[in-house]
C-alpha cells in the first residue's frame, strides 16, 4: 500500500497544498519549508497510535494559529490521503470505501465522464481523511480519521450536521494497522537545549548576560506579576467577585490587599518560570511566531548552533 496523493488544508504552515508521490519519494527543501509538516500529516492520517495523544491537535496545528470561529464558521484542519497499490486482502477489507484512480490525471477516475466505462478504468484506491476542529462548547480540540468515500449527505432532520466527520465512517486504529505505516521520528536534540531548564543553552546565556547587565529572572517575574489576567473587562472578573464574596464567609481575607482573591500567570517562582517560559520563532514565509519545538528538525539544529555562537561570544 502506497500514499499516492496528500492534500493539506489549514494545517500548520500550509493554507492549502497538494503533494503527489510516485514510487519511492524523497522530500528535499530548505528549512521550515514543510517537509516535517507532510510527515506529521501522514502520521495523523495513518499512525495507529497517533489519536491517543491528547489533545490530538492544538492551537499551533491550525494555519496561522487561527482556530476560533470566523463569521460563525469554525476553521477546520483537513488532511486527505489517497492510498494505492492495495493488496487483495486490503481490497476485500476496504471494498465499500474504494474508488478508481487515474494515474494519467492524478485524480479519481470517476470524476471524468465515461471513464469508468473503459476496459482499463484505473486501479482501486482508498481515500482517507483527517478532520480537526476546536469546539467552543467543550473548550477543547477534537480530531478524527475517516474514510473519505462514500460521503453520505445528511438530510438535516435526524443527524447533527455540525458534528465532526458527519456523513463519514470512522477510519479506526485497526484499519490503520492494515496500512503498514511507520513514522520514525528524528532525534530532536535541541528540544531541551532551547528551554530555560538548568544547564540548558538558554539558561547558560541568561546567567552570562546577568553577569553583565544584572538580574534577569527577577525583572521577568516582576513583569509577569504586573500582567492583569482578570481585569475589569475580563470574563474572569465576575467569577473572582463571586469567589471573593463566598470565600470571605469562611476565610479571613486581607483587608490591605485590593484583590484578596486574584488570578496570576504562574506561582511566581523562578523554577516555575523556567518550566513555562518558551522561545517563539517566526520563520519565512510565515507571519506568526510558534513555540520553538514546533519548528522543523533542521531549523531546530540551526537554532542550537546559533545559541552556541552566542555563548562563545559571551565567554570571549
Amino acid at each position: 500500500m502506497k500514499v499516492r496523493r496528500l492534500t493539506l488544508q489549514h494545517f500548520r504552515g500550509v493554507s492549502r497544498g497538494t503533494v503527489l508521490l510516485d514510487g519511492h519519494s524523497l522530500l528535499v527543501g530548505s528549512n521550515s519549508i514543510g517537509k516535517s509538516t507532510v510527515c506529521e500529516a501522514l502520521e495523523l492520517l495513518l499512525g495507529p497510535e497517533r489519536m491517543f495523544r491528547r489533545p490530538v491537535v492544538d492551537e499551533y496545528d491550525f494555519y496561522g494559529a487561527r482556530y476560533q470561529p470566523v463569521d460563525g464558521a469554525l476553521p477546520e484542519i483537513r488532511l486527505e490521503a489517497v492510498l494505492t497499490d492495495l493488496s487483495p486482502a486490503a481490497e476485500r477489507r476496504f471494498g465499500p470505501h474504494l474508488r478508481r484512480w487515474s494515474s494519467q490525471r492524478n485524480d479519481f477516475a470517476d470524476l471524468e465522464p465515461g471513464a469508468l466505462e473503459e476496459a482499463d478504468a484505473g486501479e482501486w484506491c482508498l481515500p482517507v481523511v483527517f478532520l480537526g476542529r476546536f469546539d467552543p462548547q467543550e473548550d477543547d480540540f477534537f480530531g478524527g480519521s475517516f474514510f473519505a468515500h462514500p460521503e453520505n449527505v445528511p438530510d438535516g432532520l435526524t443527524e447533527e450536521t455540525s458534528t465532526l466527520g458527519t456523513g463519514l465512517q470512522a477510519f479506526t486504529r485497526e484499519d490503520k494497522r492494515h496500512c503498514g505505516f511507520l513514522y520514525l521520528r528524528p532525534n530532536r536534540t535541541g528540544n531541551r537545549a532551547l528551554t530555560f531548564q538548568r544547564g540548558s543553552l538558554l539558561d547558560t546565556i541568561a546567567r552570562l548576560e546577568a553577569e553583565r547587565t544584572g538580574p534577569v529572572w527577577e525583572k521577568a517575574l516582576t513583569d509577569i506579576a504586573a500582567v492583569a489576567v482578570a481585569g475589569d473587562d475580563s470574563g474572569f472578573a465576575k467569577i473572582l467577585s463571586e469567589l471573593t464574596d463566598r470565600v470571605d464567609r469562611f476565610v479571613g481575607l486581607s483587608a490591605a490587599e485590593p484583590k484578596p482573591v486574584d488570578l496570576q500567570v504562574s506561582e511566581g517562582t523562578r523554577e516555575h518560570l523556567r518550566e513555562v517560559l518558551r522561545l517563539f520563532i517566526a520563520t519565512q514565509p510565515g507571519s506568526h511566531g510558534v513555540p520553538f519545538n514546533r519548528l522543523s528538525t533542521g531549523t531546530l539544529n540551526l537554532l542550537v548552533f546559533a545559541l552556541l555562537t552566542y555563548i562563545a561570544e559571551l565567554k570571549g
